[in-house]
């Protein structure tokens, strides 16, 4: 079942009247005196804040006195950009963004979604443009259904990569410059574009803490103590003293790095940014030594640890970043619920007062009471309602008849519509069938010769950095070219000649890997190119 939940617009800043500033301060006073329970499903992992504190506890307990909070990972999440005629009225947008998700984003007619979205600034052109963020219903009970069990309501259950919008709300950074945050946990690694402290950008990619650990045995040939690799990786990184590590860590920044440069490739082409101000990098088991100066010298980016001053004190001598940031946002909305979306299932009941019950049992009382004290009037009333009833009882016999010959009449219709549904089922389904096969003539007559003219002119840059092909992959527009070479230098020197040269022209390309083929020494990878 499609359906979009109701638009959350994010709001900047503005500026405000002495009085109203009081008044709003006087707002985050009361906000910040909740206490929030923060949680991280995917590690199992929760702190409670408190009157400016933070601490880790063990296991989750219902309390009816402590918002619960939680987050969805990038990586669980369909996040896209689309745009919607300014003409259409706001009670359309909800049905206007469902059918554009389905029709632009390739979404499964047979799978059931939950989509919110905020809308982005946009000044240009005719269209309002919008962020929408997608997670299939099974992904959200597979993730979140056991919260219920143990504390019955989740207050906020927001998408990771609007956590950072705090910073810039709580004046930690400056909101007018261009931020990107590496950030890697143990099921995920997310580089996440913030500009004028609004979200941009955020893509998730295959090096999260475990692949990270599980790609470093690949590379020694055996298994290492997880502990000890994490211990060493976090505390020194890429300036291990460690001999046995040195070598394979460089090999493993290396890879981790040549993914990195591939997205902040796309997004400032995509977005149009000139210059990245700064990049922040950061993990769930605290700041990897080393590598801010390595982003640096091989991105061009000046980076630096991403550990924050959020004014809140704690024991531990590290607490996981999302875990500050996903308090300090409970807090936004509880002040403000239009500031955050707000993905939960499990809301807490509203006050005795504003519950439905509530309004019952506060009106009957009333009405006890209204009714004791003009007892003639409410007894004339209620003679007077009998005979209202007694009327309108005796009109009904003439009308049930023409209900009964309507219903006859409607049910003879619907199988009509039944029996035409199906005969429209079926020729639609002839219909693009005829469309699919169409296409793809149109294609192979269109495009094959441009394409090969591409992979002539690729074959003669292949030559000129001295790397050979062995074998050639196509598939539609994707292309998959297993290269061999002297060097690993050779290839890389090559991925970044053709992105430049083929920039207009490709829609991406990378490699996922280069390694050594111990049985003739030469350096193989596969090169995955696809075509505009």
């Amino acid at each position: 079942m499609r359906g979009l939940k109701r638009k959350i617009a994010m709001k900047g800043k503005h500026n405000a009247k002495m009085a109203q500033e009081k008044g709003a301060g006087s707002k985050k006073e009361e906000a910040k005196s909740h206490k929030v329970v923060t949680i991280d499903n995917y590690n199992e992992r929760f702190y409670r804040y408190d009157s400016g504190s933070i601490a880790p506890i063990e296991k989750l307990s219902y309390s009816g006195n402590a918002l619960s909070a939680a987050f969805i990972a990038n990586r669980d999440m369909i996040i896209a950009p689309v745009e919607l005629s300014r003409g259409i009225p706001e009670e359309s947008i909800d049905g206007a963004l469902e059918d554009k998700a389905y029709e632009e984003l390739g979404l499964d007619p047979a799978v059931e979604y939950t989509i919110k979205y905020i809308e982005l600034h946009n000044e240009e052109g005719d269209n309002r443009l919008y962020q929408l963020f997608i997670i299939e219903e099974n992904k959200y009970q597979e993730l979140f259904s056991n919260l219920r069990e143990s504390i019955k309501y989740v207050d906020l259950i927001t998408p990771a990569p609007l956590l950072y919008k705090t910073l810039y709300e709580n004046e930690i950074l400056e909101s007018k410059s261009v931020h990107c945050f590496l950030y890697f946990t143990s099921y995920d690694a997310t580089i996440v574009f913030y500009k004028n402290g609004e979200y941009l950008y955020s893509k998730s990619f295959n090096y999260s803490l475990t692949h990270i650990y599980e790609r470093y045995c690949e590379l020694v040939g055996k298994t290492v103590d997880e502990k000890e690799f994490m211990q060493i990786f976090q505390k020194e990184g890429v300036k291990t003293s460690h001999l046995e590590y040195q070598q394979n860590f460089i090999k493993l920044f290396n890879e981790i790095f040549i993914t990195v440069n591939d997205i902040v490739i796309y997004t400032k082409r995509a977005y149009k940014i000139d210059v990245i101000d700064q990049m922040y990098i950061g993990s769930e088991i605290g700041p990897i030594s080393g590598v801010e100066e390595y982003a640096q010298n091989y991105l061009g980016l000046y980076a630096t640890p991403m550990v924050f001053d959020y004014k809140i004190s704690s024991s531990d001598w590290y607490v996981d970043q999302l875990h500050y940031m996903l308090a300090l946002t409970t807090l936004e909305y509880v002040e403000k619920q239009s500031d955050a979306i707000n993905f939960t299932k499990y809301p807490r009941p509203p006050v005795f007062y504003k519950r439905p019950s509530g309004q019952f049992t506060i009106t009957i009382a009333v009405a006890i009471l209204l009714a004791s004290a003009y007892p003639i009037y409410y007894l004339g009333y209620s003679y007077m309602n009998e005979m209202i009833i007694y009327k309108k009882r005796k009109d009904e016999i003439p009308l049930s008849k023409e209900v009964r010959k309507y219903k006859l009449i409607l049910s003879s219709k619907k199988r009509e519509i039944n029996e035409l549904g199906n005969v429209l089922s079926q020729r639609k389904n002839t219909y693009n069938s005829k469309e699919k096969t169409l296409v793809q003539v149109y294609r192979k007559k269109v495009f094959y010769r441009l394409q090969s003219n591409q992979l002539a002119s690729f074959s003669g840059d292949f030559e000129k950095y001295g790397v050979e092909v062995s074998r050639i992959v196509s598939e539609n527009s994707n292309y998959s070219f297993y290269l061999l070479a002297e060097e690993d230098q050779k290839i890389t020197s090559m991925i970044k000649g053709l992105s430049k040269k083929y920039d207009k022209e490709l829609k991406s390309i990378g490699i996922d890997d280069i390694y050594k083929d111990e049985n003739d020494s030469t350096y193989r990878g596969v090169l995955k190119v696809e075509l505009k």
